[in-house]
């Protein structure tokens, strides 16, 4: 991997936060430029005179050209996000005098609507975690602070013990950016932890400060975490499949289905933006819609029955 793209890796993970799966998709799409300026334009800016400060805007579009016709909107937006936050980097860096993708607009996309679990079928889940030892009360404990307070799977398995006061019911989360915040953790997620903490071994452990431990002692994964929450859906009977990331959504979904306020909800989150948050309002109209047509006696669905 070239200097420049190897030190854009470093500054996602020291100065961004950005999770592994962030990371490794922006440099996928950096390393696929580089590639593709060396083959057809007989330019490798990692290795000719001048560097990146020599690609142009037509250069990117002749890129997205040829890469990538016919792809999805979504898609396309996803690589010049990651093309564009490269070239920011580099002028941050004083390398280049200018972003070459500043110009180039993305699609639009039509916004997803998140996945979540209802609340029946989340109580379900809950319910349904084994008791046992260290392992049963660690997976019980990470689901119910997952969903008690709606932190990322990187935000989770980076947690520290230090992270939880659960004299308070707070939990300490360092977010994208870098960014830190405080977080209510719910009577029943800080009851499950203390039950881990009390199973958890003391013995040595590569890792000492992490929270959330794998039986040799080494901090969890987020991959791990999603096997173990895809294990808890199977078990529970739960006919759908979600990532640690729908427990998030359900959070947010579940509050703001109950009254809490937007902006309150965008600050648990960590969210930059109100608009990322106010994706969960689409979602509270829908169900709101789907109650309306099945009581109204004036909507088409009851008119049906």
């Amino acid at each position: 991997m070239g200097s420049a793209i190897r030190r854009f890796s470093q500054f996602l993970l020291s100065e961004r936060n950005a999770s592994g799966e962030t990371v490794r998709a922006y440099l996928r799409e950096v390393s696929e430029l580089r590639s593709f300026l060396g083959a057809s334009e007989g330019k490798d800016p990692e290795k000719g005179k001048g560097g990146w400060k020599y690609v142009t805007a037509a250069d990117l579009r002749k890129f997205l050209a040829a890469r990538f016709p016919g792809r999805k909107s979504s898609t396309m937006a996803r690589k010049i996000s990651a093309i564009r936050s490269f070239f920011d980097f580099l002028l941050g860096q004083g390398e280049i005098r200018g972003n070459p993708a500043a110009s180039i607009t993305a699609p639009r996309c039509e916004m997803r609507l998140p996945e979540f679990l209802p609340v029946d079928e989340m109580m379900d889940l809950l319910r349904s975690l084994p008791a046992g030892g260290e392992r049963e009360a660690r997976d019980a404990a990470m689901l119910e602070l997952l969903y008690s307070s709606g932190l990322r799977a990187g935000e989770l398995v980076s947690l520290k013990r230090e992270d939880v006061n659960l004299d308070e019911g707070t939990v300490r989360v360092l977010g994208k950016g870098r960014k830190v915040r405080v977080v209510p953790v719910g009577e029943k997620a800080v009851g499950a932890l203390k039950g881990y903490l009390a199973a958890r071994r003391h013995r040595e452990a590569p890792v000492r400060d992490a929270l959330f431990r794998n039986m040799r002692g080494g901090a969890i994964t987020a991959r791990s975490l999603a096997r173990i929450l895809e294990e808890a859906l199977r078990r529970a009977n739960v006919g759908r499949r979600l990532s640690p990331h729908g427990l998030r959504h359900s959070f947010a979904t579940h509050l703001l289905e109950s009254g809490a306020d937007l902006r309150a909800i965008q600050e648990m989150l960590g969210h930059a933006s109100l608009s990322t948050t106010q994706r969960y309002a689409r979602v509270n109209v829908g169900h709101l819609m789907r109650a309306y047509e099945s009581a109204h006696p004036l909507s088409r669905a009851w008119r049906r029955t």
